[in-house]
């Protein structure tokens, strides 16, 4: 996987020296006559967050990959980032102008995704950036709500930035009421 990651990304890094074509729009083609699909590259872009590639993930923006690429759930590679708590990656991603508040399609974003997994410190990072903290999904959840469901201490970090500890989802249910489910208590 590796090995065939690489020639891809030797592909797509040679594609951004290539002239543009016109005719090839769905596809990034180098001058060795390399084709690699656009969506095949955005995929591996995908991967590359997922797993915290950070040179990949370069090497493709730099070969012309969007970094707003998204898959079919709408995951992106800064919701994948910052779910699998890769903090070089989520940094790099918010310098390349990655959107925070962007959710996925069911409104989720890199901030739920940390906070439900406990990476604090990439927590911290999202705090920092211009998004509500009770930025509620499609259903109303916050990420205050997903870490209190796991039952782990980005609860605090939510709470010590102004999250609503009263606020309710459309089933009703407040983030103590989701910590209770699996047995937690919500920080005071």
């Amino acid at each position: 996987m590796i090995r065939s990651s690489l020639f891809v990304l030797c592909a797509l890094i040679l594609s951004s020296c290539a002239p543009n074509t016109a005719s090839s729009p769905p596809e990034l083609a180098s001058d060795q006559g390399v084709v690699v699909e656009r969506s095949r590259a955005e995929a591996l872009l995908l991967e590359s967050a997922r797993e915290g590639d950070l040179k990949t993930l370069q090497g493709l923006a730099q070969a012309g990959v969007s970094l707003d690429a998204a898959d079919d759930r709408g995951y992106t590679a800064l919701i994948l980032s910052a779910y699998h708590g890769h903090l070089e990656a989520v940094q790099w991603l918010l310098g390349q102008a990655a959107d925070p508040c962007r959710g996925d399609k069911r409104g989720n974003t890199a901030l739920m995704g940390a906070a439900f997994k406990g990476h604090e410190d990439v927590v911290d990072l999202l705090l920092a950036q211009d998004c509500p903290v009770d930025q509620p999904n499609l259903v109303g959840q916050t990420a205050l709500m997903f870490s209190a469901l796991a039952g782990n201490q980005a609860a605090s970090k939510l709470l010590g930035r102004g999250a609503d500890r009263s606020h309710r989802d459309g089933m009703g249910r407040t983030a103590a009421d989701w910590a209770s489910t699996q047995g937690h208590a919500l920080p005071r």
